[in-house]
């Protein structure tokens, strides 16, 4: 049926529809879809941050590629129990979804995970929810409370200590003559402090949860795997260490820091470090997909 939709020949698709309806498993599909369709509605509006609002609407799209490429494999049998609990989790859902009115509410946060887990419970059971392990474990990196676990690591980590020493020396060897005092770094252009926001953090978040999917969606050893995960960690730290040395050499040019800071410009190198990510892994995936390849 979707090799004919691709050809251009969409004269199956009224019988294919009506098929379909009649199924559990259309109904089903459509609830989670509506579901997401109102947990990305109100991220954007109430959400300021595009790299974030980004991040959710590919998460989604991941998961929903999970979900269509196994579906072949899933067995759809439930129990009562199963079913009222699952309904109860989209209930809540959708009351929690409606009465929300900030995006970092922490029981907003976990709304994209009971939406999940309560389609899933009501088409397969307790029995059957392992075997959505792979999009109910993507869709759980979105009901991470991101504030208190960033303030949490920097409890233990000194993120932005190490973000403010590796600035200064990229300047330092820039020929750029700079002090570094703590989290501030001064310099002829002027003086910039690595906040919690510049830490580096979140953009270290962003790509690992990148990394996750990719490893889900294409065929990747565990060798490589290893490799990735702290390769994501690594080029998130030095992109925005170099964005770090960038703001100080523009600290006393108001417009340009405004724009390198929190404007599109921030944004550059959001696209360059996810570039980066996604070259690495496919570099590094090209002898797992010939190894699979001739498996086949």
């Amino acid at each position: 049926m979707l090799n004919n939709i691709l050809r251009g020949d969409f004269s199956d698709l009224p019988t294919a529809l009506q098929k379909a309806i009649n199924k559990l498993e259309f109904w089903l599909l459509a609830i989670w879809g509506s579901l997401i369709a109102i947990n990305i509605a109100l991220q954007c509006r109430l959400g300021d941050n595009i790299d974030d609002n980004a991040l959710l609407v590919l998460t989604w799209a991941v998961a929903i590629l999970l979900v269509v490429r196994n579906r072949q494999h899933f067995k759809f049998e439930t129990t009562p129990s199963a079913i009222a609990v699952g309904t109860l989790l989209i209930i809540w859902t959708l009351i929690k979804s409606l009465l929300t009115r900030r995006v970092y509410d922490i029981l907003f946060i976990l709304t994209p995970l009971t939406s999940t887990v309560g389609v899933a419970l009501i088409a397969s059971g307790w029995k059957g929810l392992r075997q959505y392990w792979q999009p109910i474990l993507l869709i759980a990196t979105l009901g991470i409370p991101v504030p208190f676990l960033f303030a949490a690591i920097e409890k233990f980590i000194p993120v932005n200590v190490f973000t403010a020493q590796f600035a200064n020396s990229v300047l330092w060897y820039g020929g750029v003559k700079v002090a570094q005092q703590g989290i501030t770094i001064v310099s002829q252009y002027g003086a910039v402090e690595v906040a919690r926001g510049c830490a580096g953090l979140p953009p270290i978040f962003m790509l690992l949860r990148i990394t996750l999917m990719f490893v889900l969606v294409f065929p990747v050893s565990r060798f490589h795997m290893w490799i990735m995960f702290p390769s994501a960690m690594a080029i998130a730290f030095i992109v925005n260490s170099v964005r770090v040395a960038l703001l100080v050499i523009i600290s006393n040019q108001t417009e340009l820091f405004k724009y390198w800071h929190h404007g599109d410009g921030s944004q550059i190198f959001s696209i360059v470090a996810v570039s980066m990510l996604l070259g690495l892994c496919n570099w590094l995936t090209r002898d797992d997909d010939d190894d699979e390849y001739e498996e086949a």
